[in-house]
């Protein structure tokens, strides 16, 4: 009775054959969310910018035992820097699409702490790198996903990585960039739910 109103009420928790790619793989929370999910048994895209390191999680997720037929590809690299330019990520985010012929959920977990200081001593280049990483590589990456969910009519999932220091509640002293690229990561994800509720495409 149990497992059957569990089955009802909690249709997430089978995530067998959900293909999810995970940005800032390489390392960290990353890392773990890739094996976890792999576990759980999805399939997964690696993505980072440190390839020898994704191809040394996938080889681990892709060995026998693991997860899965012993013949089957698992888990697949693919260098992503959140970073780049809207064009170059875009190429990524096809690589990764591609990989498995669909993405049902992305990861964006890529992000960077940045440097503590105060925010009258804080570079111009300091905040544009934070910014760029934590904030515009997310939307960038969320946005050529959703666009290919939407075209494919499969709809989905995306999972922003965000941090108490977004809120408002939360007190990160020296991290002014980190703080201020975390909550607009939490308004870019309230906005872009908004947008794509029509297409069963949901941001959390």
């Amino acid at each position: 009775m149990a497992s059957q109103v569990s089955d009802h009420l909690e249709p997430w928790h089978d995530l067998n054959e959900k293909v999810v790619m995970v940005t800032g793989a390489s390392s960290g929370l990353g890392r773990e969310f890739c094996l976890d999910l792999a576990k759980a048994g999805c399939r997964i895209v690696a993505a980072a910018r440190r390839v020898d390191r994704l191809k040394s999680l996938c080889d681990e997720i892709n060995k026998p035992g693991m997860v899965g037929s012993p013949d089957s590809v698992r888990a697949v690299a693919v260098e992503l820097d959140v970073c780049a330019d809207a064009a170059t990520i875009e190429i990524s985010v096809q690589k990764a699409w591609e990989a498995f012929g669909r993405v049902d959920a992305l990861v964006n977990n890529a992000g960077i702490r940045g440097s503590v200081k105060s925010p009258l001593e804080m570079s111009e280049e300091e905040w544009n790198r934070v910014m760029k990483t934590n904030l515009t590589g997310c939307w960038l990456v969320a946005k050529y996903v959703c666009i290919r969910m939407r075209d494919a009519k499969q709809g989905g999932s995306v999972i922003n990585i965000s941090s108490t220091g977004g809120l408002n509640r939360g007190h990160l002293p020296g991290g002014v960039a980190y703080a201020s690229s975390k909550a607009g990561l939490n308004a870019m994800t309230k906005v872009i739910s908004l947008s794509f509720a029509n297409f069963s495409v949901v941001l959390y």
